[in-house]
């Protein structure tokens, strides 16, 4: 019931749904171009799959009582490769053979924890512990994408990794142009640099 509400809350639409749409999207697809030119369009498609930062944010560190009571980080990081792994299965069963699954990104930098982490009094800079389990987490991505390139026959799964690139535009923000920042003091201010 909470997991429910909060997919209503957040607006998140379940894995589960999301093979559901699929498999709609596949019948009109069909039904419109006929099942050759279908079948190809499916099979030749490039698949972006991104998935489990919004799961820790916001299931495992934020909903009391959640995720988190239930599961260790380890165990939890096991828990949604397990769901990658079922959705690409199931979405390679439904004829998806270019798959791209994007990892974390430094989940303790993104502003919203950073805020956070400087209202709770802890300074402006990054949750390091959220950028460990980051880390973590693509390693075993990266692991799932090697398994399931050796067990599925004709796929082409990467793994994709934004973490080393979004870290050095947090460590050296001037090395990409102007940016925008945040000034925490009082109700905050926006000031160009």
């Amino acid at each position: 019931m909470q997991f429910g509400l909060l997919f209503a809350v957040q607006s998140v639409i379940p894995l589960w749904r999301e093979v559901e749409y699929y498999k709609d999207y596949q019948k009109k697809l069909r039904d419109y171009l006929g099942e050759n030119k279908a079948n190809t369009i499916i099979t030749e498609a490039l698949y972006l799959i991104s998935i489990g930062t919004n799961d820790f944010l916001e299931n495992y560190y934020t909903v009391p009582g959640g995720r988190q009571s239930h599961y260790t980080i380890d165990q939890y990081q096991d828990f949604l490769i397990g769901l990658a792994g079922n959705f690409i299965m199931e979405i390679y069963s439904l004829g998806a053979r270019k798959i791209s699954l994007t990892g974390f990104p430094p989940m303790g930098c993104l502003p919203l924890e950073r805020t956070a982490n400087y209202f709770s009094g802890h300074g402006d800079g990054c949750i390091e512990s959220y950028n460990v389990v980051a880390k973590n987490f693509n390693g075993k991505l990266s692991g799932l994408v090697n398994k399931l390139n050796n067990e599925l026959s004709g796929i082409k799964l990467i793994f994709s990794s934004p973490y080393g690139i979004l870290m050095q535009m947090v460590r050296k923000p001037s090395l990409y142009g102007k940016f925008l920042s945040l000034i925490l003091s009082g109700i905050g201010n926006l000031m160009m640099h």
